[in-house]
């Protein structure tokens, strides 16, 4: 599986290759299993990810001290956007982040 680092925090979703963080923008390989690490800096978050018509596809819990793994593979190519599920404060409804499969 290809690992994906995920680390949630008021309020956004930061996506990298190592447990460092980077902002660099996340391509991933359609047909293969991507394993999402997703943990959260402060208060508990939903790790949605949706497709690009906005129908969700798979979810977890990104929570304090503690690291989900989901494990998706992507069939479809395309642009894949990440919402936050849980109201986590007055921001969450600008909690997003998106990644690319190809």
């Amino acid at each position: 599986a290809e690992v994906v680092y995920v680390r949630a925090e008021q309020y956004s979703f930061n996506l990298s290759r190592t447990e460092e963080l980077s902002y660099d923008d996340m391509e991933l390989p359609a047909g293969k299993v991507i394993e999402f690490r997703v943990r959260s800096k402060d208060v508990n978050h939903g790790f949605g990810v949706y497709n690009d018509k906005y129908e969700l596809v798979t979810q977890t819990q990104a929570m304090p001290g503690y690291v989900n793994r989901l494990r998706w593979v992507f069939d479809e190519p395309g642009t894949y956007h990440i919402l936050c599920l849980e109201y986590c404060g007055m921001s969450h409804h600008i909690m997003s982040s998106s990644f690319t499969v190809n």
